[in-house]
């Protein structure tokens, strides 16, 4: 049984193909292109591979094209088919295209692609009357070519998981932008253009400059544009970075940072949550107003703290106060920054003091602070070195297939 990536504008189309195919094919249905080409690749995982992609009829030549590119890269050996319901979408379909056929439903061809396993599938015509015999060859001859090394997938399409990243702390100072900017380079690099950071320390927040970006749109404008319900300009108020993510950056001044409401907050990592694989919010010091609203919503809180006895005593009070409250996100981690061995203390002491073992413990190091000078994340620099091995462990967390152990001792992390 082949699987069936449906993208289009046209909700005819779909329900026509799912009353040709639904009974025999999974179609795994994605966002549809509002947002442009990048949104919609970045709702997708290799692990969620399709058989066949089909590209519904409305597309804009250049819009199909660019994603007809992108699902190339992301699933080599796909078969790929473009439908057009329009003369101005169909003409010039037959030259520079990746797909590797279009369906028109009149009485033309419409063309075919003559490079890579598009030869080998031959002509793809179709008229308004039998669309369904052609959509139907068409499909069965993709799925005969496809690539044999790839192997099957399970019928039954499972919904990927969203997760809403939290990175808290109880006092300043603890490395919580310099650990949210690095999860996301990290999370671009599995899934590109699918993760968006959010500074939502909302009065003195600093996500632009540990990732050296001048941005034209921040926090208070996003939230207007979904007071205003704006949702189409949503994305073009987000700021990309060179890393292949999104950002809402913080308010340039503090005043202009506070009038944007938890509320307002909420309401824009719900809708960030629904366009994006991953959400990391990088949230006020303590519980505040803005920090309980994202904690509310997150799948995941990353909690920091560094080998001081206040500062461990305070994240222990945090955690005490979000298991009081009902507020603990469903996935908890626990990152012991700033780590050396002439505290004093040890991780053992800290995991006392705090009540909860440490996941990951990211050393001590001049790199850090030189990083978040220059503006690029170390992940982001590619240095082998052991705060980025640290926070590479961190990112690991989030992987897909990462396992979640339950019932199973800790292993005690070892400060480098």
């Amino acid at each position: 049984m082949n699987r069936i990536l449906l993208l289009g504008h046209s909700h005819n189309f779909e329900t026509r193909l799912h009353g040709l195919l639904g009974s025999a094919i999974h179609i795994v249905q994605r966002q549809p292109p509002t947002f442009g080409s990048a949104a919609v690749l970045g709702t997708l995982l290799a692990a969620d591979r399709p058989d066949i992609a089909l590209l519904g009829a409305f597309l804009p030549r250049a819009r199909a094209d660019e994603i007809s590119a992108g699902l190339a890269r992301l699933y080599p050996g796909i078969g790929i088919v473009n439908s057009a319901e329009s003369r101005s979408v169909t003409s010039g379909w037959d030259t520079g295209m990746t797909a590797h056929s279009v369906l028109s439903p009149r009485n033309e061809v419409v063309g075919t692609v003559s490079s890579g396993i598009a030869s080998e599938r031959g002509s793809a015509v179709a008229t308004h009357r039998d669309l369904e015999r052609d959509l139907e060859r068409e499909v069965e001859v993709l799925a005969t070519n496809l690539t044999p090394s790839i192997e099957p997938f399970p019928p039954v399409v499972e919904v990927i998981r969203r997760r809403v990243i939290a990175v808290v702390a109880p006092k300043g100072g603890l490395g919580k932008t310099t650990v949210a900017t690095n999860l996301a380079v990290g999370l671009a690099r599995q899934a590109p253009m699918s993760v968006v950071l959010v500074d939502a320390d909302v009065q003195f927040g600093d996500v632009a400059s540990a990732l050296s970006l001048d941005p034209a749109y921040t926090l208070p404008d996003v939230v207007r544009a979904l007071d205003q319900k704006d949702t189409v300009a949503l994305k073009t108020l987000l700021v990309l970075h060179h890393s292949g993510f999104f950002t809402v950056c913080g308010a340039a001044e503090p005043d202009n940072g506070d009038r944007v409401t938890g509320e307002q907050l909420s309401r824009l990592i719900r809708q960030l949550s629904e366009l994006f694989r991953y959400v990391v919010i990088d949230t006020a010091p303590g519980l505040g107003d803005h920090a309980l609203s994202a904690i509310e919503l997150a799948t995941d809180a990353v909690f920091l703290c560094d080998m001081s006895v206040p500062s461990a005593r305070g994240l222990r009070k945090e955690i005490a106060v979000l298991n009081r409250i009902g507020l603990m996100p469903q996935f908890r981690h626990v990152v012991l920054n700033l780590a050396d061995r002439k505290s004093g203390l040890s991780v053992r002491d800290i995991e006392s003091i705090t009540g909860v073992p440490v996941d990951v413990a990211v050393p001590r190091s001049n790199l850090v602070a030189l990083s978040t000078n220059r503006g690029i994340p170390l992940l982001e620099d590619g240095g082998r070195n052991p705060g980025s091995v640290a926070l590479s462990k961190l990112v690991a967390r989030f992987e897909p297939n990462a396992p979640v152990k339950r019932g199973h001792l800790h292993r005690r992390v070892v400060i480098s």
